[in-house]
C-alpha cells in the first residue's frame, strides 16, 4: 500500500447519473477493539500504529468494515465527518505528468499500431502509377504545375512489439529524432517538430510501454492505452504528458481511474468502490492541472492495473467498482462542497485529526476511532501497531534542541491532542516548551506515520545521566551523576566514602568516560554534537583535548579496541564506528551490531586488554568480546525495560559486568554468570 491524499472540488450537479450504491443495513460501529501495544527499546519510546499521514480513509480500515457488511457510503461518511456522497459532472480531459525536464522516452508497442502525429508534417509522397505501354489515340493537355507541399516529413507508424526511443537531436537539442532500438546498431527513423510544434504519440485503445528518464535514472514505467502522448522540448530537454479524453471508449474520468492502482482488486466490492469514490474526488479538485501518476497525487499504472490478474479478472473487477460509482464525490451534507478526502494505506485502529497532524483547520478529518475495523482487515501486524526507540540525543537532534527533558503527547483520539507534541528542554541556550505538529515529529524521526503516543524510558532526560569510572585509580569502579554539566562522584578512601562535586560541560552534552592521559585513574569528558571535550583531571575548567569524531544524535562509547591504548567510537542506529586513539579524524572500522533503539555498551567481558562491545534491549544484555558483526557471545539477562543501563568492575579482577540504575540506586552485578549475586548500592549525588 502507498500513501495517498486525495481531495475534492464542486463540479455541480448532473441529472442521469448513477445512483449511489444501496447502504448495508447491518454495518457495525468502526471502533472499540483492543489493538496490540508493540514495544521497543530506547530512552523515549513511539508506539504507534498505521502507515501513511493518518488522516480521512483508511484503505485497510475500509476494507476490514466492508468484510463486516458495510457499504462504500457507510465506510466514507464514517471517515469524513458531516458528508454525503453525490453525484457531480466530471472533467471532459485528464492529463498526467509522465516526464518532467528529462531526455529521453523508450516507447514499446506492446498492442497494436502506435501512431505519431506532427502538425504540419508532409507525408511521403505516393507511389506513381506504372505508365501505359500503348500510345493513347488522344493527345491529353499536359496538366499545368502544381505546388510541392513543404514542411517536414511525417513521423511514421509504429508496428506491433517494435521498440523505439525519442530524443532530441544532438546537435541542436531542438528537435525530436525517433530511433529504432529493435536493431543493433540502432538506426535513425526520424527527426523533425520543435519546441513550437510538439508531437504526439496517439494510442486511442492501442497499448504503449513508456519508459522515461531524467538523468541517468528511470522516472517513470508505464502502461498507456487512453488516449494519447504530448512530447514537448523545454529547453534543451522533453516533457510529455498523458491526456485522457472522453470519447466513444469512455468517460476520461473513468478511463482515468481504470488505471489507479491504490488497493488490490482482491478487496471486498464496497471497499474497492469506497476507494474508487475517494480517488475520483482527488482528481475532479485537480482537473484544472496536471497530476503525477505515483503516489505523490496517485498511483497509476494505466493499462497494467486494467488487465491484472488471471485474464485481466482483476482488473474487471476494479473497473467494475469505477463504473459503478460513476461520477460520485465525496461533499459537506450540509453545502454540497467537495471536501478534502485524504485517505492513506492503514491508521492502526484510529485516524488522526488534520489540526494534530499538519496544524490545519478542517471540520472533516476529525479522529476516528476504526479498531474494529482495521481488526477485521488484512493490515500486516507490523503496520498495524509498531514502536521505535530514540535516545534523549538523537531526539534533542533531530527536533533542533540542546537537549530535550520531557517530549509527551495526549492520547489518540484525544481533543487535547491537536495542539501537537509538546516538547521542553534547552533551545537556543534558554529553556523552551514547544508543540510540534505530528508530521513534523513522523518525519523528523522517520516514523511510519504520526499516529504514535509517547513513552519515556526515564525521567529528566540528559540533564541527569549515571557515571561509572575507576576515580582513585584502585582498580575497582564507582559511581556518580551528571546534570547539565553539573558532576557528583563518590569516592572512596582512608577516611571513608565522600563526594566530589564539580562543574565541567553544559546542559544537552553527553558525560564520557576514560583515562586520557594513562595515569591510572578515570577522566572526564563530554560528547557535544561530533565534539569530544576531555579533561585530565576531576576538575572544571577547559578542555585539556578536543577531537572531533561523529556527528549530532551519535552514541559515544569509549574502549581499548586494540588493547594498546584508548580509542573513541559511536554508535549511530547499529552501526559502530571506532578509532583508535584519542584522535580526530574517520572511523577506522565500521560494522553493525544490535539494533536500532538498543542501549549501546562497552567492557572487557573476558577480563582482556581489549574492549568488546554490547547492548542492552528490555532487560536482555546481548555481549560480544570481538569489534565486529557476528552473533552476541553472552548473552544475560538482568534488570527491567524501565531502567538504565552501565558497566563497571566492581570488584577489581578486571572484568566488566553489568548493572541497572533504577532512580537513584545502582543494582551491581558481581559477574556475567546465571548465578552472580547483585548488591545495591544508593546514591543520589
Amino acid at each position: 500500500m502507498r500513501l495517498l491524499v486525495a481531495v475534492a472540488l464542486v463540479l455541480g450537479g448532473v441529472a442521469g447519473l448513477p445512483a449511489a450504491p444501496a447502504a448495508a443495513a447491518d454495518c457495525p460501529p468502526s471502533g472499540g477493539a483492543a489493538i496490540p501495544a508493540a514495544t521497543a527499546a530506547g530512552d523515549v519510546v513511539f508506539r504507534g500504529g498505521g502507515w501513511g499521514h493518518g488522516l480521512g480513509m483508511s484503505q485497510y480500515g475500509a476494507q476490514g468494515a466492508a468484510r463486516l457488511g458495510c457499504s462504500a457510503d457507510q465506510i466514507l461518511t464514517r471517515y469524513y465527518a458531516s458528508t454525503a456522497v453525490v453525484t457531480r459532472p466530471m472533467p471532459a480531459s485528464v492529463r498526467l505528468r509522465m516526464l518532467d525536464n528529462g531526455y529521453r522516452v523508450d516507447v514499446q508497442a506492446v498492442q497494436g499500431t502506435l501512431t505519431w502525429l506532427l502538425t504540419g508534417c508532409v507525408p511521403p509522397a505516393p507511389t506513381p502509377a506504372p505508365t501505359a505501354t500503348a500510345t493513347p489515340a488522344v493527345t491529353t493537355p499536359t496538366p499545368s504545375p502544381t505546388t510541392t507541399p513543404t514542411g517536414p516529413p511525417c513521423p511514421p507508424a509504429q508496428p506491433p512489439g517494435s521498440r523505439w526511443q525519442l530524443r532530441l537531436d544532438d546537435a541542436t537539442h531542438s528537435q525530436f529524432v525517433l530511433w529504432d532500438l529493435g536493431v543493433i546498431p540502432r538506426k535513425q527513423l526520424w527527426q523533425g517538430g520543435s519546441a513550437a510544434v510538439p508531437l504526439r504519440l496517439q494510442e486511442s485503445g492501442s497499448v504503449a510501454h513508456l519508459t522515461t528518464w531524467r538523468g541517468a535514472s528511470v522516472y517513470l514505467e508505464r502502461w498507456v492505452r487512453w488516449d494519447w502522448t504530448r512530447f514537448s522540448v523545454d529547453g534543451a530537454l522533453l516533457d510529455a504528458v498523458q491526456q485522457i479524453d472522453t470519447t466513444d471508449n469512455g468517460a476520461a474520468m473513468d478511463k482515468y481511474l481504470w488505471g489507479i492502482a491504490e488497493v488490490p482488486a482482491s478487496f471486498p466490492a464496497a471497499a474497492l468502490q469506497a476507494q474508487a469514490v475517494a480517488a475520483r474526488t482527488f482528481a475532479a479538485k485537480r482537473a484544472d492541472r496536471v497530476l503525477m501518476p505515483t503516489p505523490a497525487d496517485q498511483n497509476w499504472t494505466g493499462w497494467k492495473k486494467e488487465t491484472e490478474g488471471t485474464n485481466g479478472a482483476w482488473g474487471l473487477k476494479w473497473k467494475a467498482a469505477v463504473d459503478a460509482t460513476s461520477g460520485r464525490v465525496v461533499a459537506d451534507a450540509a453545502s454540497g462542497a467537495l471536501i478534502d478526502a485524504f485517505y492513506s494505506s492503514s491508521m492502526g485502529g484510529h485516524t488522526e485529526d488534520e489540526r494534530y497532524v499538519w496544524g490545519v483547520e478542517a471540520p472533516f478529518l476529525r479522529a476516528v476511532d476504526d479498531s474494529t475495523w482495521d481488526a477485521a482487515s488484512s493490515n500486516p501486524a507490523e503496520k498495524r501497531s509498531w514502536a521505535t526507540g530514540v535516545t534523549w540525543a538523537t531526539l534533542a537532534a533531530r527536533l533542533g534542541f540542546a537537549s530535550i527533558s520531557t517530549v509527551s503527547v495526549p492520547p489518540r483520539g484525544a481533543e487535547s491532542r491537536v495542539a501537537g507534541v509538546m516538547v521542553v528542554g534547552i533551545k537556543n541556550g534558554a529553556l523552551t516548551t514547544s508543540y510540534v505538529d505530528g508530521w513534523d515529529v513522523r518525519q523528523a524521526l522517520g516514523l511510519l506515520s504520526p499516529g504514535f503516543t509517547i513513552a519515556m524510558r526515564r525521567t529528566g532526560g540528559p540533564a541527569a545521566q549515571p557515571l561509572v569510572g575507576d576515580w582513585d585509580g584502585d582498580g575497582i569502579d564507582q559511581v556518580g551523576w551528571f546534570r547539565a554539566g553539573q558532576v557528583a562522584l563518590q569516592m572512596t578512601g582512608s577516611g571513608g566514602g565522600w563526594v566530589k562535586r564539580f562543574r565541567y560541560g553544559a546542559a544537552g552534552d553527553v558525560a564520557v568516560v576514560g583515562d586520557w592521559d594513562g595515569d591510572g585513574d578515570d577522566d572526564l569528558g563530554v560528547y557535544r554534537a561530533g565534539r569530544w571535550l576531555l579533561r585530565t583531571g576531576l576538575t572544571g575548567g577547559a578542555p585539556t583535548k578536543t577531537v572531533v569524531f561523529g556527528r549530532p544524535g551519535d552514541r559515544p562509547v569509549v574502549g581499548s579496541w586494540t588493547g594498546k591504548r584508548l580509542g573513541l567510537g559511536v554508535v549511530r542506529g547499529r552501526t559502530w564506528l571506532l578509532r583508535r586513539s584519542l584522535t580526530s579524524g574517520v572511523a577506522q572500522r565500521r560494522f553493525g551490531f544490535g539494533r536500532v533503539g538498543d542501549v549501546p555498551l562497552v567492557g572487557s567481558w573476558d577480563g582482556s586488554a581489549r574492549t568488546g562491545i554490547g547492548v542492552e534491549r528490555d532487560g536482555r544484555w546481548l555481549l560480544r568480546n570481538r569489534r565486529s558483526a557476528g552473533p552476541a557471545g553472552i548473552v544475560v539477562t538482568f534488570g527491567r525495560a524501565a531502567d538504565r543501563p552501565v558497566v563497571g568492575d566492581w570488584d577489581g579482577d578486571g572484568t566488566a559486568a553489568p548493572a541497572v540504575v533504577r532512580g537513584q540506586a545502582f543494582l551491581l552485578r558481581a559477574g556475567l554468570a546465571a548465578d552472580a549475586g547483585t548488591r545495591t548500592l544508593t546514591f543520589r549525588g
